[in-house]
């Protein structure tokens, strides 16, 4: 009997020893990040329906709600990460070349920035020189800068937080090439993503790290790819470049990926509870904090920076050159766009891609920081010159690769001029001829005639993406006119905007 009674006290101290060195085993970290940016640094105007169904208009974002929040929550156990693409998308970042953001991001106090496609937007020279002054760690394990033999950035760095040692790998886009005009890269090679991911973790791991951590510029299809491939090793991905709100994380094979919108909009915050023994997560929580413009939160010292910037331009953005009766979507000025640059080089044909137009107009003034705001990149207008054969096969490839799941062309679709199309999208997979009309500003198309397509650089230098063409197999002239430029002047010459456009690309089975 005393021997069973010793038998049940030994056992239940070992419990209450377990439980108790569980316990000291335990540690947490609170992840607070966020992601494509794009040089929103004041507050801007966010409007939503309530649970009435009635509109209500708020201020949020702004680089001094991102201060302020940031200071809220952070705390010894915090972990601070941007998912990248802080440059383009206001007239202050465009006219300083990006090097309006890095005071602000040192600001912030980061732990690791990744490089996403649109920070090189001013090219690889003028990163590099901005980031000299950064204060933060700046990762981009895949870009590897030929001419200087070296990686771009550092492939990782490791945290400690709370007695947890956090590895965190950053990954620029795979499709860095496609994202950018080649001139902004053109030392750059991009690296195998699989190798590049599986080096770092080999040496996180021989570095002893409890939590491994991929910082990703690659959007949520691909990070959810990552995780197939890496869940054994990778805990948890933050990412960008789509812009996808996850108000709640997506978890593949147990890795917990999360994604804070864009603009500044949110803040994400991930609570982890991570045992440093098995080197895992044994719980989470994630919830996206709207930045909401809060005269208690906002960081002041920051708004004032901010507002100093602002001030060098005001008198010139704030200009008004037109106005408007209704509000534009982003794809109506992309094809208003199209049509005005065909008219100005007297092309049969205009392209733009609708991924360049970066805001809409509002019913009212037209000011001039609109046109900065829809036109942040200095693109200018190019001519493409191609025989009418060859004009039906680059339509062909764009229209198969717009049915069959390219993402390339779906996130980034073109938006034409001057061009008309009729075609049965059943028939694309058949193999078959699915185009059924063919009209160049309501003529048949003569595949003998040579045509001309107005267009911006950028389009020009990815005919592959688009239409599976090399660019040699077509002659580009390049105007050198900035398409923002002409298109401040031509809002300002018109004065009152009207627009009325007609869907140009019919596919009869819709």
């Amino acid at each position: 009997m005393k021997k069973t009674f010793l038998t049940i006290i030994f056992i239940f101290v070992s419990i209450i020893q377990g439980v108790s060195q569980s316990g000291n085993n335990l540690r947490e970290v609170t992840i607070l990040h966020w992601n494509d940016f794009h040089a929103h640094n004041l507050p801007y105007q966010h409007t939503k329906k309530d649970s009435s169904g009635n509109k209500i208009s708020y201020f949020v974002g702004g680089a001094s709600s991102i201060s302020g929040y940031l200071k809220k929550f952070r705390d010894e156990k915090s972990l601070v990460l941007n998912a990248g693409d802080e440059y383009q998308g206001s007239p202050i970042c465009s006219i300083t070349k990006g090097f309006s953001q890095i005071p602000l991001l040192n600001l912030y106090k980061l732990d690791a920035f990744v490089l996403g496609n649109h920070d090189f937007d001013y090219g690889a020279t003028l990163l590099d020189s901005a980031l000299k002054q950064a204060n933060f760690v700046v990762l981009a394990a895949n870009l590897y800068n030929i001419s200087k033999q070296n990686l771009v950035a550092k492939p990782y760095t490791i945290k400690e937080i709370n007695g947890i040692k956090v590895g965190i790998i950053g990954l620029s886009p795979e499709e860095l090439a496609t994202l950018t005009l080649p001139q902004n890269i053109e030392n750059i090679r991009i690296l195998n993503t699989d190798s590049v991911i599986t080096a770092s973790i080999k040496e996180l791991k021989e570095q002893h790290c409890n939590l491994i951590v991929l910082l990703s510029h690659n959007g949520v299809e691909r990070d959810s790819i990552y995780a197939v491939k890496f869940h054994k090793d990778i805990d948890v991905i933050i990412g960008g470049h789509s812009h996808t709100i996850l108000y709640k994380p997506k978890i593949v094979d147990g890795v917990i990926i999360c994604q804070a919108g864009s603009y500044g909009r949110f803040i994400g915050k991930l609570d982890l509870k991570v045992d440093v023994e098995k080197d895992t997560v044994v719980k989470y929580f994630e919830k996206l904090h709207e930045t909401v413009f809060d005269s208690t939160i906002y960081d002041k010292d920051v708004q004032t920076l901010v507002e100093n910037m602002v001030k060098q331009i005001e008198p010139e953005m704030e200009r008004v050159i037109g106005s408007t009766d209704q509000d534009w979507s982003k794809t109506k000025i992309g094809l208003w766009q199209a049509e005005i640059i065909k008219e100005k080089v007297k092309s049969d044909i205009g392209f733009l891609n609708s991924g360049g137009i970066r805001a809409v107009f509002n019913k009212g003034n037209i000011k001039v920081k609109d046109i900065w705001e829809i036109n942040p990149f200095d693109n200018t207008i190019v001519v493409v010159t191609v025989k009418g054969s060859l004009l039906k096969q680059m339509i062909e490839n764009y229209l198969i690769k717009s049915h069959t799941g390219d993402s390339k062309v779906s996130d980034d679709n073109l938006l034409m001029s001057g061009i008309y199309i009729e075609y049965d999208s059943k028939k694309i997979n058949q193999s078959q001829e699915f185009i059924t009309k063919f009209l160049i500003n309501d003529i048949p198309f003569d595949e003998n005639k040579n045509y001309t397509i107005a267009t911006n650089n950028y389009v020009a230098s990815q005919t592959e993406k688009y239409f599976s063409l090399l660019p040699e197999q077509v002659k580009i002239e390049d105007t050198n006119i900035i398409m923002r430029d002409y298109i401040l002047e031509y809002v300002e010459q018109q004065k009152d905007l009207k627009f009325v456009y007609k869907n140009r690309i019919i596919d009869l089975n819709k």
